[in-house]
Protein backbone atom coordinates (compact mmCIF):
# COMPACT_ATOMS: atom_id res chain seq x y z
CA UNK A 1 0.00 0.00 0.00
CA UNK A 2 1.45 3.65 -0.99
CA UNK A 3 1.25 6.43 1.44
CA UNK A 4 1.78 10.27 1.02
CA UNK A 5 5.23 10.76 1.59
CA UNK A 6 6.43 11.68 5.09
CA UNK A 7 8.42 14.06 7.24
CA UNK A 8 9.92 12.46 10.61
CA UNK A 9 12.17 15.15 12.95
CA UNK A 10 15.36 13.52 14.89
CA UNK A 11 16.99 15.02 17.27
CA UNK A 12 20.67 14.07 17.76
CA UNK A 13 22.02 16.00 20.73
CA UNK A 14 24.87 13.47 21.45
CA UNK A 15 27.47 11.82 19.52
CA UNK A 16 26.44 8.06 20.91
CA UNK A 17 23.97 8.76 18.79
CA UNK A 18 25.44 9.22 15.35
CA UNK A 19 26.26 5.35 16.22
CA UNK A 20 22.89 4.82 17.92
CA UNK A 21 20.72 5.90 14.74
CA UNK A 22 22.85 6.32 11.40
CA UNK A 23 25.49 3.87 12.05
CA UNK A 24 22.73 1.18 12.85
CA UNK A 25 21.26 1.53 9.80
CA UNK A 26 17.73 3.38 11.69
CA UNK A 27 17.85 6.41 9.84
CA UNK A 28 18.85 4.84 6.40
CA UNK A 29 15.68 2.27 6.69
CA UNK A 30 13.74 5.98 7.29
CA UNK A 31 15.17 7.42 4.17
CA UNK A 32 15.01 4.20 2.08
CA UNK A 33 11.14 4.40 2.76
CA UNK A 34 10.97 7.62 0.98
CA UNK A 35 10.82 9.70 4.27
CA UNK A 36 12.20 12.74 4.57
CA UNK A 37 13.89 12.95 7.35
CA UNK A 38 14.95 16.22 9.40
CA UNK A 39 17.64 15.59 12.00
CA UNK A 40 17.92 18.56 14.34
CA UNK A 41 21.47 18.39 15.39
CA UNK A 42 24.06 21.30 17.70
CA UNK A 43 26.84 20.08 14.80
CA UNK A 44 24.32 21.22 12.08
CA UNK A 45 26.42 22.54 10.10
CA UNK A 46 29.68 20.27 10.09
CA UNK A 47 29.28 18.61 6.70
CA UNK A 48 32.63 17.00 7.46
CA UNK A 49 30.80 15.13 10.33
CA UNK A 50 27.36 14.45 8.34
CA UNK A 51 28.77 13.63 4.64
CA UNK A 52 29.26 10.25 4.71
CA UNK A 53 25.19 10.10 5.51
CA UNK A 54 24.63 12.04 2.95
CA UNK A 55 21.24 11.66 0.87
CA UNK A 56 18.24 13.11 -0.76
CA UNK A 57 16.06 12.80 1.49
CA UNK A 58 18.29 13.84 4.65
CA UNK A 59 18.10 17.28 5.71
CA UNK A 60 20.28 18.76 8.83
CA UNK A 61 18.94 21.66 10.74
CA UNK A 62 19.99 23.60 13.91
CA UNK A 63 18.73 22.09 17.41
CA UNK A 64 18.72 24.43 20.24
CA UNK A 65 19.31 23.61 24.15
CA UNK A 66 18.28 26.57 26.09
CA UNK A 67 18.68 27.55 29.46
CA UNK A 68 15.45 27.45 31.01
CA UNK A 69 13.92 29.55 33.82
CA UNK A 70 14.00 28.16 37.48
CA UNK A 71 15.64 25.11 36.22
CA UNK A 72 17.67 23.71 39.23
CA UNK A 73 13.90 23.94 41.37
CA UNK A 74 12.56 22.34 38.52
CA UNK A 75 14.87 19.31 38.06
CA UNK A 76 14.43 19.22 42.18
CA UNK A 77 10.97 18.75 42.16
CA UNK A 78 10.89 16.16 38.88
CA UNK A 79 13.08 14.13 40.84
CA UNK A 80 11.15 13.84 44.38
CA UNK A 81 7.96 12.84 41.01
CA UNK A 82 10.30 9.35 40.50
CA UNK A 83 11.47 8.81 44.11
CA UNK A 84 13.47 5.44 44.06
CA UNK A 85 16.16 3.77 44.85
CA UNK A 86 18.37 5.30 42.45
CA UNK A 87 16.87 9.08 43.18
CA UNK A 88 17.70 8.39 47.08
CA UNK A 89 21.52 7.54 45.73
CA UNK A 90 21.38 10.83 44.26
CA UNK A 91 20.54 12.54 47.20
CA UNK A 92 23.90 11.10 49.39
CA UNK A 93 26.47 10.67 46.71
CA UNK A 94 26.60 11.01 42.57
CA UNK A 95 26.77 8.44 39.70
CA UNK A 96 30.55 9.46 39.01
CA UNK A 97 31.99 10.77 42.34
CA UNK A 98 32.35 14.11 40.73
CA UNK A 99 29.90 16.34 42.41
CA UNK A 100 29.20 15.02 46.00
CA UNK A 101 25.90 16.33 47.33
CA UNK A 102 26.02 18.62 50.42
CA UNK A 103 24.97 16.48 53.39
CA UNK A 104 22.65 19.78 54.93
CA UNK A 105 20.32 18.76 51.94
CA UNK A 106 19.63 15.48 52.37
CA UNK A 107 16.77 16.03 55.26
CA UNK A 108 14.95 18.39 53.37
CA UNK A 109 15.13 16.42 49.81
CA UNK A 110 13.76 13.59 51.98
CA UNK A 111 11.01 15.49 53.88
CA UNK A 112 9.70 17.67 51.13
CA UNK A 113 10.84 16.47 47.92
CA UNK A 114 10.52 12.73 47.92
CA UNK A 115 6.82 12.34 49.15
CA UNK A 116 5.72 14.15 46.14
CA UNK A 117 6.23 11.00 44.78
CA UNK A 118 2.85 10.62 46.59
CA UNK A 119 0.39 13.76 45.57
CA UNK A 120 -2.12 12.67 42.71
CA UNK A 121 -1.63 14.14 39.25
CA UNK A 122 1.95 15.49 40.04
CA UNK A 123 3.37 14.13 37.15
CA UNK A 124 1.34 15.60 34.68
CA UNK A 125 1.18 18.97 36.97
CA UNK A 126 4.94 19.79 37.17
CA UNK A 127 5.27 18.69 33.49
CA UNK A 128 2.41 21.71 32.86
CA UNK A 129 4.06 23.93 34.93
CA UNK A 130 7.42 23.31 32.98
CA UNK A 131 5.51 24.19 29.57
CA UNK A 132 4.01 27.20 30.84
CA UNK A 133 7.34 29.00 32.36
CA UNK A 134 9.35 27.08 29.55
CA UNK A 135 7.95 26.92 26.58
CA UNK A 136 10.91 26.48 24.57
CA UNK A 137 9.60 27.83 21.26
CA UNK A 138 12.84 28.30 19.31
CA UNK A 139 11.76 25.21 16.59
CA UNK A 140 8.41 26.76 16.15
CA UNK A 141 9.92 27.79 12.91
CA UNK A 142 11.02 24.46 11.78
CA UNK A 143 7.47 22.97 12.11
CA UNK A 144 5.97 25.69 10.23
CA UNK A 145 9.27 24.91 7.51
CA UNK A 146 8.60 21.40 7.46
CA UNK A 147 5.05 20.08 8.54
CA UNK A 148 6.56 17.31 10.07
CA UNK A 149 4.26 14.01 10.69
CA UNK A 150 6.54 12.44 13.66
CA UNK A 151 8.95 13.91 16.09
CA UNK A 152 11.38 11.64 17.34
CA UNK A 153 12.99 12.74 20.16
CA UNK A 154 16.14 10.31 20.94
CA UNK A 155 17.67 11.00 23.92
CA UNK A 156 14.72 12.08 26.15
CA UNK A 157 16.64 14.64 28.05
CA UNK A 158 17.82 18.29 27.30
CA UNK A 159 16.70 18.16 23.63
CA UNK A 160 12.90 17.64 25.02
CA UNK A 161 11.87 21.12 23.83
CA UNK A 162 11.40 19.86 20.29
CA UNK A 163 8.80 17.69 21.47
CA UNK A 164 6.76 21.07 23.15
CA UNK A 165 6.73 22.50 19.56
CA UNK A 166 5.32 19.18 18.62
CA UNK A 167 2.39 19.16 21.15
CA UNK A 168 2.00 22.99 20.17
CA UNK A 169 1.12 22.07 15.96
CA UNK A 170 -0.09 18.62 17.06
CA UNK A 171 2.23 16.91 15.98
CA UNK A 172 3.12 12.64 16.91
CA UNK A 173 5.61 12.33 19.44
CA UNK A 174 7.68 9.37 20.20
CA UNK A 175 10.81 9.46 22.85
CA UNK A 176 13.41 7.23 23.23
CA UNK A 177 16.11 7.25 26.44
CA UNK A 178 19.36 7.10 25.50
CA UNK A 179 20.58 4.38 27.88
CA UNK A 180 18.88 1.66 30.17
CA UNK A 181 19.29 3.55 33.45
CA UNK A 182 17.48 7.02 32.34
CA UNK A 183 14.22 6.40 33.45
CA UNK A 184 14.74 6.20 36.96
CA UNK A 185 16.69 9.47 37.81
CA UNK A 186 14.59 11.99 36.64
CA UNK A 187 10.87 12.94 35.89
CA UNK A 188 11.08 13.27 31.80
CA UNK A 189 9.79 17.10 31.06
CA UNK A 190 7.67 15.98 28.45
CA UNK A 191 5.25 13.08 28.13
CA UNK A 192 5.71 11.53 24.23
CA UNK A 193 2.28 10.18 22.84
CA UNK A 194 4.55 7.32 22.21
CA UNK A 195 7.94 5.65 24.28
CA UNK A 196 10.40 3.24 22.87
CA UNK A 197 12.47 1.12 25.26
CA UNK A 198 15.15 -1.26 24.84
CA UNK A 199 13.55 -4.44 26.97
CA UNK A 200 10.53 -5.27 29.17
CA UNK A 201 12.52 -4.12 32.39
CA UNK A 202 12.68 -0.37 31.02
CA UNK A 203 9.25 -0.63 30.06
CA UNK A 204 8.31 -1.47 33.43
CA UNK A 205 10.02 1.30 34.88
CA UNK A 206 8.45 3.77 32.25
CA UNK A 207 5.14 2.87 33.61
CA UNK A 208 5.93 2.83 37.14
CA UNK A 209 7.80 6.34 36.96
CA UNK A 210 6.81 8.13 34.00
CA UNK A 211 3.61 7.73 33.83
CA UNK A 212 2.99 5.73 30.60
CA UNK A 213 0.36 3.20 29.49
CA UNK A 214 1.42 -0.20 28.77
CA UNK A 215 0.10 0.39 25.12
CA UNK A 216 1.70 3.47 24.57
CA UNK A 217 5.36 1.70 25.23
CA UNK A 218 7.03 0.01 22.09
CA UNK A 219 9.71 -2.74 22.73
CA UNK A 220 12.51 -2.97 20.20
CA UNK A 221 15.99 -4.08 21.50
CA UNK A 222 18.85 -2.16 21.53
CA UNK A 223 19.64 -0.84 18.19
CA UNK A 224 23.87 -0.06 18.77
CA UNK A 225 23.47 -3.87 19.77
CA UNK A 226 22.71 -5.26 16.35
CA UNK A 227 26.90 -5.00 15.95
CA UNK A 228 27.69 -7.58 18.04
CA UNK A 229 24.65 -9.74 16.54
CA UNK A 230 26.07 -9.49 12.78
CA UNK A 231 30.11 -9.57 13.93
CA UNK A 232 30.12 -6.39 11.94
CA UNK A 233 33.84 -5.77 11.60
CA UNK A 234 35.09 -8.87 13.50
CA UNK A 235 38.93 -9.77 12.78
CA UNK A 236 40.54 -12.67 13.31
CA UNK A 237 41.90 -12.79 17.14
CA UNK A 238 45.55 -12.81 15.96
CA UNK A 239 44.57 -9.98 13.53
CA UNK A 240 42.96 -8.15 16.18
CA UNK A 241 45.69 -8.62 19.12
CA UNK A 242 48.58 -7.62 16.85
CA UNK A 243 47.02 -4.35 16.85
CA UNK A 244 46.66 -3.86 20.18
CA UNK A 245 49.71 -5.44 20.84
CA UNK A 246 49.45 -8.64 23.03
CA UNK A 247 49.57 -12.06 22.56
CA UNK A 248 47.25 -14.10 20.88
CA UNK A 249 47.80 -17.58 22.91
CA UNK A 250 47.26 -16.06 25.85
CA UNK A 251 43.74 -15.66 27.95
CA UNK A 252 42.71 -12.10 27.59
CA UNK A 253 40.94 -10.17 30.49
CA UNK A 254 39.21 -7.03 29.23
CA UNK A 255 38.93 -3.86 31.85
CA UNK A 256 36.39 -1.60 31.05
CA UNK A 257 35.93 1.46 32.88
CA UNK A 258 33.10 2.78 34.68
CA UNK A 259 34.26 6.73 33.57
CA UNK A 260 34.67 9.72 35.61
CA UNK A 261 35.74 9.99 39.04
CA UNK A 262 34.34 6.68 40.16
CA UNK A 263 36.87 4.63 42.58
CA UNK A 264 40.71 3.47 42.47
CA UNK A 265 39.80 1.72 39.27
CA UNK A 266 43.62 0.88 38.73
CA UNK A 267 43.86 -0.74 41.79
CA UNK A 268 41.76 -4.15 40.52
CA UNK A 269 44.24 -4.06 37.50
CA UNK A 270 47.03 -4.10 40.06
CA UNK A 271 45.10 -6.74 41.97
CA UNK A 272 45.14 -9.66 38.72
CA UNK A 273 48.86 -8.61 38.74
CA UNK A 274 49.55 -10.01 42.00
CA UNK A 275 47.52 -13.14 41.43
CA UNK A 276 49.11 -14.09 38.41
CA UNK A 277 52.33 -13.06 39.76
CA UNK A 278 51.73 -15.14 42.91
CA UNK A 279 50.81 -18.19 40.58
CA UNK A 280 47.06 -18.05 41.56
CA UNK A 281 46.33 -17.60 38.11
CA UNK A 282 47.88 -18.86 34.72
CA UNK A 283 49.92 -15.61 32.57
CA UNK A 284 47.14 -13.57 31.19
CA UNK A 285 46.90 -10.62 28.70
CA UNK A 286 44.90 -7.69 30.73
CA UNK A 287 43.40 -4.78 28.15
CA UNK A 288 42.23 -2.04 29.88
CA UNK A 289 39.64 0.21 27.87
CA UNK A 290 39.36 3.68 29.02
CA UNK A 291 36.07 5.20 28.78
CA UNK A 292 35.49 6.99 25.44
CA UNK A 293 32.67 9.14 26.90
CA UNK A 294 35.09 11.09 29.70
CA UNK A 295 37.43 13.20 29.32
CA UNK A 296 40.44 12.09 30.35
CA UNK A 297 39.83 8.87 31.38
CA UNK A 298 42.86 7.16 30.78
CA UNK A 299 44.87 9.37 33.12
CA UNK A 300 43.09 7.10 35.79
CA UNK A 301 45.19 4.15 34.87
CA UNK A 302 48.37 6.26 34.15
CA UNK A 303 49.98 4.13 36.69
CA UNK A 304 49.93 1.27 35.01
CA UNK A 305 51.79 2.32 31.80
CA UNK A 306 54.97 -0.14 31.45
CA UNK A 307 52.84 -2.72 34.08
CA UNK A 308 54.23 -6.37 32.38
CA UNK A 309 51.04 -7.76 30.99
CA UNK A 310 48.63 -4.78 31.13
CA UNK A 311 47.87 -3.11 28.02
CA UNK A 312 45.96 0.29 28.04
CA UNK A 313 43.73 0.24 24.88
CA UNK A 314 44.15 4.07 23.39
CA UNK A 315 43.01 2.43 19.40
CA UNK A 316 40.35 4.44 19.17
CA UNK A 317 40.15 6.71 21.89
CA UNK A 318 39.69 10.03 19.38
CA UNK A 319 37.80 11.41 22.01
CA UNK A 320 35.72 14.53 20.25
CA UNK A 321 34.14 17.79 21.58
CA UNK A 322 31.97 18.06 19.52
CA UNK A 323 29.25 16.68 21.59
CA UNK A 324 29.15 16.56 25.11
CA UNK A 325 29.86 13.37 25.52
CA UNK A 326 32.78 13.64 23.74
CA UNK A 327 31.89 10.35 21.80
CA UNK A 328 34.40 8.82 19.23
CA UNK A 329 31.70 8.60 16.34
CA UNK A 330 34.00 7.03 14.07
CA UNK A 331 33.11 3.18 12.09
CA UNK A 332 36.16 2.30 13.47
CA UNK A 333 35.29 2.82 17.20
CA UNK A 334 32.38 0.72 17.09
CA UNK A 335 34.83 -2.19 15.37
CA UNK A 336 37.03 -1.73 17.57
CA UNK A 337 34.67 -2.72 20.64
CA UNK A 338 33.27 -5.42 18.81
CA UNK A 339 36.44 -7.25 18.46
CA UNK A 340 37.31 -6.05 22.12
CA UNK A 341 34.35 -7.98 23.69
CA UNK A 342 34.61 -10.76 21.14
CA UNK A 343 38.12 -11.74 21.80
CA UNK A 344 38.12 -11.21 25.46
CA UNK A 345 37.47 -14.24 27.66
CA UNK A 346 36.07 -12.61 30.31
CA UNK A 347 35.20 -8.82 31.21
CA UNK A 348 35.81 -6.90 34.49
CA UNK A 349 33.95 -3.90 35.41
CA UNK A 350 32.57 -2.27 38.77
CA UNK A 351 29.22 -2.22 37.18
CA UNK A 352 27.83 -0.52 33.77
CA UNK A 353 26.23 -1.12 30.44
CA UNK A 354 29.10 -2.37 30.16
CA UNK A 355 27.43 -5.67 31.25
CA UNK A 356 24.62 -6.24 28.29
CA UNK A 357 27.77 -5.27 25.36
CA UNK A 358 29.75 -8.80 26.97
CA UNK A 359 26.14 -10.70 27.67
CA UNK A 360 25.46 -9.79 23.89
CA UNK A 361 28.74 -11.03 22.82
CA UNK A 362 28.63 -14.03 24.82
CA UNK A 363 31.49 -13.02 27.17
CA UNK A 364 31.56 -13.60 30.81
CA UNK A 365 31.09 -10.87 33.16
CA UNK A 366 32.92 -10.58 36.77
CA UNK A 367 31.30 -7.25 38.67
CA UNK A 368 33.39 -5.67 41.48
CA UNK A 369 31.55 -4.94 44.73
CA UNK A 370 34.42 -4.11 47.24
CA UNK A 371 37.11 -0.91 47.74
CA UNK A 372 40.82 -0.87 47.44
CA UNK A 373 41.86 0.11 51.17
CA UNK A 374 41.84 3.55 52.17
CA UNK A 375 38.59 4.37 49.86
CA UNK A 376 36.24 7.15 51.01
CA UNK A 377 32.25 6.42 51.83
CA UNK A 378 32.19 8.81 48.31
CA UNK A 379 34.33 6.67 46.37
CA UNK A 380 33.01 3.18 47.61
CA UNK A 381 32.14 0.85 45.32
CA UNK A 382 30.03 -0.74 46.79
CA UNK A 383 27.44 2.01 47.21
CA UNK A 384 26.29 1.26 43.25
CA UNK A 385 24.32 -2.16 44.28
CA UNK A 386 21.97 0.08 45.70
CA UNK A 387 20.80 1.35 42.51
CA UNK A 388 17.66 -0.14 41.13
CA UNK A 389 18.24 -0.26 37.83
CA UNK A 390 22.13 -2.05 38.99
CA UNK A 391 20.48 -4.85 42.00
CA UNK A 392 18.29 -5.41 38.91
CA UNK A 393 21.15 -6.84 37.09
CA UNK A 394 22.57 -8.35 39.91
CA UNK A 395 19.47 -10.11 40.93
CA UNK A 396 19.45 -11.80 37.91
CA UNK A 397 22.39 -14.07 38.85
CA UNK A 398 23.68 -13.46 35.16
CA UNK A 399 27.19 -11.76 36.09
CA UNK A 400 30.09 -13.38 39.01
CA UNK A 401 30.07 -10.37 41.78
CA UNK A 402 33.13 -10.46 43.47
CA UNK A 403 32.68 -8.66 47.03
CA UNK A 404 36.67 -9.36 48.37
CA UNK A 405 39.84 -10.14 46.74
CA UNK A 406 39.41 -13.58 47.25
CA UNK A 407 36.10 -13.84 45.54
CA UNK A 408 37.72 -11.73 42.74
CA UNK A 409 40.72 -14.69 42.14
CA UNK A 410 38.10 -17.59 43.18
CA UNK A 411 35.64 -15.87 40.19
CA UNK A 412 38.71 -15.49 37.44
CA UNK A 413 39.99 -18.66 37.87
CA UNK A 414 36.51 -20.13 37.24
CA UNK A 415 35.92 -17.98 34.36
CA UNK A 416 39.17 -18.48 32.76
CA UNK A 417 39.33 -22.03 32.85
CA UNK A 418 35.53 -23.02 32.20
CA UNK A 419 35.35 -20.70 28.87
CA UNK A 420 32.58 -18.61 27.51
CA UNK A 421 29.45 -20.53 28.42
CA UNK A 422 25.55 -19.68 27.66
CA UNK A 423 23.52 -20.67 30.96
CA UNK A 424 19.69 -19.94 31.52
CA UNK A 425 20.63 -16.92 33.71
CA UNK A 426 22.55 -14.94 31.15
CA UNK A 427 19.64 -15.71 28.56
CA UNK A 428 17.21 -14.45 30.85
CA UNK A 429 19.52 -11.19 31.42
CA UNK A 430 19.12 -11.09 27.36
CA UNK A 431 15.43 -11.54 27.99
CA UNK A 432 14.96 -9.03 30.46
CA UNK A 433 17.25 -6.08 29.39
CA UNK A 434 18.12 -6.64 25.53
CA UNK A 435 14.61 -7.89 24.70
CA UNK A 436 16.18 -9.37 21.86
CA UNK A 437 19.96 -9.63 20.52
CA UNK A 438 19.30 -11.15 16.71
CA UNK A 439 20.57 -7.86 14.62
CA UNK A 440 17.09 -6.27 14.03
CA UNK A 441 16.80 -3.90 16.94
CA UNK A 442 17.26 -1.01 14.64
CA UNK A 443 15.00 -2.38 11.69
CA UNK A 444 11.98 -2.89 14.69
CA UNK A 445 13.10 0.60 15.50
CA UNK A 446 12.93 2.29 11.77
CA UNK A 447 9.95 0.39 11.41
CA UNK A 448 7.92 1.34 14.36
CA UNK A 449 8.79 5.34 13.64
CA UNK A 450 7.24 3.70 9.85
CA UNK A 451 4.48 3.02 10.52
CA UNK A 452 3.51 5.62 13.69
CA UNK A 453 4.04 8.12 10.82
CA UNK A 454 1.74 7.09 8.01
CA UNK A 455 -1.48 5.84 10.72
Amino acid sequence: MAYPRKTIFVTLLRGALIRNLLRTGVVRRLLDADVRVVLLTPNFNDEELFKEFAHPNLIIEPLRVSKKRFQRFLEEVMRGAVFNRTVHFLYRYSIDGRHHPKRAFYAPRMLLVAPLRFVPGFKYFIRWVDLKINPENEHDYLFRKYKPDLVFNSASRGDQGVLKSAQRFGVLTVDMPKSWDNLSKNLFNVKADRLIVWSPFMKGQAIRLQGYKAEEIIVTGVPQFDFYARKDGLQSREEFFKKVGIDPRKKTILYTSSGGDVCDEAYFVELVREFIESGDLPDTNILVRPHVGYKNDVGRFSRLRGVKGVVIDMTDKQQSDKFKDNWDTSVGHVYHLVNSLYHADVVINVTSTMIFDATACGTPVINLRFDSSGSSKRHSVARYYGIDYVKAVQDSGATLVATNQDEYKDALRLVLAGGKKQTPATQNLIDKFLFKNDGKSAERLADALIKLAVT
